[in-house]
């Protein structure tokens, strides 16, 4: 692709178009019970965003942003790791419109678990959050992948500026960056900004251009209420929405700028994660003039 991306129309009507191939176990019994329990059991219960429970032990992920990509996502995670993710019953496209039907796990978000737990516990929860962060960032990514989901395709994330609906593929790291940019080249550098800004802009282009190691696989968006835990034991990774092959500088920095308002989480997931302070100004640089952080 090089220079010839062109982001897709922003249109989440069309996001799911020839996706359908995606699917898991996807019968018309299955929709039809998954459909049938949003109008009665789902009731019974109180929901969290796009998250509606059907029963005690399982949960319907359905909006206007999902996509049958993370159903996917958490089986490739469950057939290679140890991490322990939802079980995905079934998957299916209804009206153009996602469904996933995964495990609900028993247990509470570290968001409100935290309070009562001990040092003790806190500190076991940590250390197994970083076995599992280095188990994912172990895996190794099929000849020639670029950025992209784990099967190959278009990828979300809801905190960059052109990322919605969906975003890529890129064949390439620099192709990625240069999306990230607007195509902005240093030859095109305004006089709207200061010397200072401009020089900062002028480091980003060239380390963004610059040669990078093979992508990593990156959760993206691990934050307290996304990790579950019962007791000191961490039972689920939910909300791999945002997850693919990216640079492998991403977990960090995204830690880092997603949770500017939890520094005291920002603090403890970043001793968990290799630093990468170049990458990380770099990204500041980035987010100040195209992120939506």
């Amino acid at each position: 692709m090089g220079d010839s991306y062109i982001n897709p129309a922003n249109n989440y009507e069309t996001q799911n178009q020839g996706t359908e191939g995606l699917a898991i176990n996807n019968t018309y019994f299955r929709r039809f019970i998954a459909r049938l329990a949003l109008h009665t059991t789902a009731k019974l219960f109180s929901r969290d965003g796009p998250c509606v429970p059907i029963s005690r032990h399982k949960i319907l992920k359905k909006g206007r942003s999902v996509h049958l990509t993370e159903a996917a996502t958490m089986n490739f995670v469950a057939r290679h790791t140890s991490i322990p993710v939802p079980k995905i019953y079934c998957s299916f496209l209804h009206k153009n419109r996602a469904y996933i039907v995964m495990e609900r796990i028993q247990g509470e978000n570290l968001a409100a678990a935290w309070p009562s737990l001990s040092k003790e516990s806190l500190r076991k929860i940590y250390s197994q959050l970083k076995d599992m962060i280095q188990e994912l960032r172990a895996l190794k990514p099929p000849p020639d992948r670029g950025v992209e989901s784990c099967v190959g395709g278009s990828l979300y994330d809801s905190r960059l500026p052109y990322g919605t609906p969906r975003f890529g593929p890129f064949t390439t790291i620099q192709e990625f960056h240069r999306w990230l940019r607007n195509n902005l080249e240093a030859t095109q550098i305004g006089d709207h900004v200061t010397e200072k800004e401009a020089e900062d802009i002028r480091a980003m282009i060239d380390k963004q251009d610059g040669p990078w190691p093979a992508p990593v696989f990156t959760h993206g968006d691990l934050n307290p209420s996304n990790i579950l835990v019962r007791g000191d034991q961490i039972v689920g990774i939910v909300d791999w929405e945002f997850s693919g092959w990216y640079p492998l500088y991403w977990e960090y920095t995204s830690a880092w700028l997603g949770n500017l308002t939890r520094s005291e989480w920002q603090g403890i997931l970043l001793s968990l994660l290799d630093p990468f302070t170049e990458e990380l100004k770099m990204e500041t640089t980035r987010s100040k003039w195209w992120g939506e952080w």
